[in-house]
């Protein structure tokens, strides 16, 4: 094999382990977990699920819900960024001026 055959050849391997790396990174978030700020690396901001559908849609209902006011004297309501979910854990923003609370992402419970 000639040098130039040998560095197309690596040339081509290496652009294989670039696009797998990349498209591995944009696989959305896996198993309902949002680990990341995106939900993957790719930050794709999407997950695969499929139990909401088009025919289940309009019967969704609220599971829990969460409020800040009791977190301090005055409560907040500007939640500006996505939480992230991870074993079971979900961790918000809990305020402007709070840094993150940790809830339980099946109850809602603050741990």
């Amino acid at each position: 094999m000639n040098a130039r055959l040998c560095a197309l050849s690596a040339g081509a391997a290496a652009s294989l382990v670039v696009m797998t790396t990349w498209l591995e990174a944009q696989s959305g978030a896996r198993n309902g977990e949002w680990r990341t700020y995106g939900g993957d690396l790719g930050n794709t901001r999407y997950a695969p699920l499929d139990q909401v559908n088009a025919s289940n849609f309009s019967k969704l209902e609220i599971a829990w819900r969460f409020k800040t006011d009791n977190l301090g004297p005055r409560g907040e309501f500007e939640l500006e960024a996505p939480p992230l979910v991870a074993s079971g854990v979900l961790d918000s923003p809990a305020g402007t001026r709070r840094p993150v609370v940790a809830l339980d992402a099946a109850t809602g419970e603050e741990l």
